[in-house]
């Protein structure tokens, strides 16, 4: 089957074939996908980082030849808002965390058969500590807006905020949350909590429908209608500005 690369900052991967369709997810810049419908200029395609499915306009990616494949395998992952520009353009694109920099050497990467210049750094300093990473990576994110289906700091639901995190620091995890819960390991109890560690939770249904990255000493950063840091202990978290709880907490999961 025939591949493809986003090739602009965001790609809206929508359940229908339409612009008007509802947007269930986003490809970021060099995310890879498997074409497996043509239906006039949309394509329905599985994303290759996460299987996710559904349909995106043509007009926003690249098709991708098998001898090219192998040079978009195993790209950096930025892992900071920055600028690049396509070798021969005038004009330059902001990038986002999570962007995939496929063959990446001395600044230059490419997106198919184009080669692109960053004009400025991709990746920001790094922390030795994983567990000072994720607390560093995900107060990137801090007061981006609440968007269904985002996964950038200009907008972004919550199991888009985990698995943009975890996929800058080298780990593929799955798109929603309900898929999410279903790896890693159950840490059994709050004490024992690590940076990192996804905290996941309920509706009355007992159904997952919200998740977030606990980032220690009782906190919890998570998008609900912006990406927040609020406080978090073994009943849920505790929203400071409402004075109540606001998620109750399912189960805390342990990936790395």
């Amino acid at each position: 089957m025939s591949k493809g690369i986003a090739n602009q900052s965001l790609v809206a991967v929508r359940r229908e074939p339409s612009e008007s369709s509802e947007m269930v997810n986003q490809l970021l810049f060099g995310e890879t996908f498997t074409i497996v419908e043509i239906y006039n200029s949309w394509l329905r395609i599985i994303s290759n980082h996460d299987a996710y499915e559904g349909w995106l306009d043509s007009k926003l990616t690249t098709p991708i030849s098998d001898s090219l494949v192998t040079k978009h395998d195993n790209p950096i992952i930025a892992n900071t808002l920055f600028s690049a520009k396509k070798v021969g353009s005038q004009h330059s694109i902001k990038l986002c965390p999570g962007s995939s920099l496929n063959n990446f050497e001395n600044g230059l990467f490419l997106c198919g058969n184009n080669s692109y210049q960053c004009i400025e750094n991709p990746i920001s300093n790094t922390k030795e500590n994983i567990s000072d990473e994720f607390v560093r990576l995900a107060k990137q994110f801090i007061n981006s807006p609440y968007l269904w289906g985002g996964r950038s700091p200009f907008g972004i639901d919550c199991s888009g905020l985990t698995q943009v995190i975890y996929k800058i620091l080298g780990y593929n995890i799955p798109r929603d949350a309900g898929q999410q819960v279903k790896i890693g390991e159950t840490v059994d109890f709050i004490n024992l909590v690590q940076p990192g560690d996804l905290a996941f939770f309920d509706n009355e249904e007992e159904i997952i429908t919200h998740v977030g990255i606990i980032i220690g000493n009782g906190k919890i950063i998570h998008s609900s209608g912006f990406v927040k840091i609020d406080n978090l202990d073994h009943q849920g978290i505790y929203n400071m500005d409402i004075q109540k709880y606001s998620h109750k907490l399912r189960v805390i999961k342990r990936i790395l």
